[in-house]
């Protein structure tokens, strides 16, 4: 079984070779095919501000 955590600035996918080239293939057609990884990350979150 596939699992996949996703933070703002990376993509983690666990399970079996196959499935996880199955998930990138998937999201690459999403997104248009041409796609590199950095284009599947969410887009970036402001930085919390400092104390």
């Amino acid at each position: 079984m596939l699992k996949s955590y996703i933070t703002p600035d990376r993509i983690q996918w666990v399970g079996k070779a196959w499935e996880i080239r199955y998930a990138l293939r998937q999201a690459q057609r999403q997104k248009g095919g041409e796609a590199r990884l950095a284009d599947l990350l969410p887009p970036a979150m402001p930085a919390p501000p400092r104390k």
